[in-house]
């Protein structure tokens, strides 16, 4: 059997980004930094930074913006050839006001019948999965709209009768929809899934679990009878369940420059391991990933496979000559 087209294809809404220049505040800014981002295609593009081949479906505008958006995307390597085009469409917006601590970040979001959101399972070409090895989902896009949720539903389906593995992101946006409505919608999608992605204080909120970061992934086996649970844990790093055994990794001490988006890198990390056979290794990787993607600007992880090794070596950066 020749080997698929993609490793993994994933599909969900990207965004325009507004960022004031510097720590300015939104309402005085004079400029505003513009970016792409979302939480499918920021996966995308940190496989294909580790050298990994990838797709990212969507519904874009056919406009500037949507141009903007693909074409970011597709320059570092990822397909977006499976993105549906359509007229007359709005495009996501967020606009992000970092806050250096103690001060919070402060995100607002106008995406509202954004194109993205109108999706539905017709306006996906479901043979790419005969070409892909994994499709990757997050809990997201089920929030966006009714045809969203049935387009992932479509897509795990999909991706099932074609005995292709999958990997899902809790990802819980608590903007989009309530924690009852989210378990209850979430849940089926979630059984079974070769590969499961939480964070504990979701594992909390939306599924009412308690106790050690341990019990938090038997608490999710139980619940999804998913084989491989990955719990992040904040500073204090990440656990994965595999096979009923447990392997943990601590953090790295960062300075963040720009969060959004280290739960993404983290993601792909663990996906390259996974891919690889070897998911331990991958959740060492993800949390390095995580700590660089805290010093980059914007959504994407703009590294490389071999910063990555350098910092799990050493455990930190120094200047290089």
């Amino acid at each position: 059997m020749t080997d698929p087209h993609f490793e993994v294809f994933t599909l969900g809404e990207t965004m325009v980004r507004f960022t004031p220049k510097g720590f300015t505040r939104l309402e005085e800014s004079a400029e505003l930094e513009l970016r792409v981002g979302g939480s499918e295609s920021n996966v995308a593009v940190a496989l294909a930074r580790l050298g990994m081949r990838a797709a990212w479906g969507s519904k874009l505008p056919r406009n500037p913006l949507g141009a903007l958006t693909a074409r970011r995307i597709h320059s570092f390597g990822v397909d977006v050839s499976h993105v549906k085009w359509v007229d007359d469409a709005r495009m996501g917006l967020y606009f992000i006001e970092p806050g250096p601590a103690p001060r919070s970040s402060l995100v607002l979001y106008d995406r509202s019948r954004s194109a993205a959101s109108t999706m539905t399972p017709d306006d996906f070409d479901w043979s790419v999965l005969d070409r892909s090895r994994h499709l990757h989902l997050t809990g997201i896009t089920p929030a966006l709209s009714p045809t969203a949720l049935e387009t992932v539903t479509r897509a795990v389906s999909e991706a099932r009768a074609r005995k292709k593995t999958v990997s899902f992101d809790v990802n819980y946006r608590a903007r989009l929809w309530p924690a009852e409505l989210a378990r209850e919608t979430l849940l089926p999608l979630l059984r079974g899934v070769d590969l499961l992605i939480c964070t504990a204080a979701d594992c909390l909120q939306l599924f009412g679990l308690s106790g050690t970061p341990e019990q938090f992934s038997e608490g999710m086996a139980r619940l999804t009878g998913s084989p491989r649970i990955a719990l992040t844990l904040g500073a204090d790093g990440a656990i994965l369940r595999e096979s009923e055994s447990f392997h943990r990794v601590a953090g790295f001490p960062v300075q963040p420059v720009d969060r959004v988006g280290a739960g993404d890198a983290f993601d792909a990390g663990l996906l390259w391991g996974f891919l690889n056979g070897d998911t331990p290794r991958g959740l060492e990787v993800g949390m390095a990933m995580a700590a660089i993607k805290h010093t980059i600007p914007g959504d994407e992880f703009i590294s490389s496979m071999a910063e990555v090794e350098a910092l799990l070596h050493t455990g930190h950066r120094d200047i290089q000559r």
